[in-house]
């Protein structure tokens, strides 16, 4: 209780003076109350994939949750909203796909794992998207053509595969009478790793003897030179003629005279 006297105000000694801040009373800081005793703070537990258990108090599941909706609605691209919803049926805005030849592997119409890949990417981002083969453009050649084949295409509903057989592989099980099957390396092709084996002492073995070698013949005289027939008789080859000594060399011709 509050008591005036004269112009002052008193509080009892039971209560504490509140702080006074430019004429305004400002309640003093309230510590958070302690949980009562025989209640336990409450958690939160969750099993996890591998086996484990996490255990989360109050604070950290809202800590989580709040981390969890950021990383979705960031990953959701950029037509979701705060809550990670895409845009679903005719609310989906188009995007048209125009597939040359390196969208399909050579020599096929089948589209290769890039494209399949992006166009599952952009479909999970709430697109509808649409593919315009190269092939089939090539065949459309009037104008009326290529208008009523856009406006085919403007009214299909795609999935997110590409290829049906994906959806089979990893939506579906295996049908009747058809097995899941590995295939393993062939054995016979692989070499087995070599073991370590402890090695015993053996005895020294003598050194091996070479065979004894067969007698040789003695060596033949090489054969006699075939006779030769004889030469024609004919002129005995001329001899060259003995060279002069200086002295008997004839003169040199003068030199030519200048003009």
């Amino acid at each position: 209780m509050l008591r005036r006297v004269g112009f002052h105000l008193r509080l009892p000694p039971s209560h504490a003076a509140p702080a006074v801040a430019l004429g305004r009373r400002v309640p003093a800081p309230v510590a958070p109350a302690a949980p009562a005793r025989g209640f336990a703070e409450k958690v939160h537990r969750q099993r996890l994939l591998d086996g484990g258990e996490e255990i989360l108090t109050e604070e950290e599941k809202v800590e989580k949750d709040n981390i969890i909706k950021d990383l979705t609605k960031r990953l959701s691209g950029p037509l979701a909203d705060e809550h990670g919803n895409i845009p679903t049926g005719e609310d989906r805005p188009i995007a048209i796909e125009v597939d040359g030849p390196s969208h399909f592997y050579a020599n096929s119409k089948r589209y290769t794992a890039y494209t399949k890949l992006k166009h599952r990417l952009l479909t999970r981002m709430g697109y509808k998207v649409l593919h315009v083969p190269y092939f089939d453009w090539r065949q459309l050649r009037s104008a009326k053509d290529r208008e009523d084949y856009m406006r085919a295409k403007l009214k299909e509903e795609p999935t997110e595969w590409l290829d049906p057989d994906d959806e089979k592989y990893y939506m579906q099980g295996p049908d009747e009478g058809e097995d899941e099957f590995s295939v393993e390396p062939d054995k016979s092709s692989l070499r087995p790793a070599p073991t370590p084996q402890t090695q015993t002492p053996q005895a020294p073995q003598a050194p091996p003897q070479a065979p004894p070698r067969a007698p040789q013949a003695p060596p033949q005289a090489p054969p006699a030179p075939a006779a030769q027939p004889p030469r024609p008789p004919g002129p005995k080859p001329s001899k060259s003629k003995p060279l002069l000594p200086p002295e008997h060399w004839p003169p040199c011709p003068p030199p030519p005279k200048r003009p």
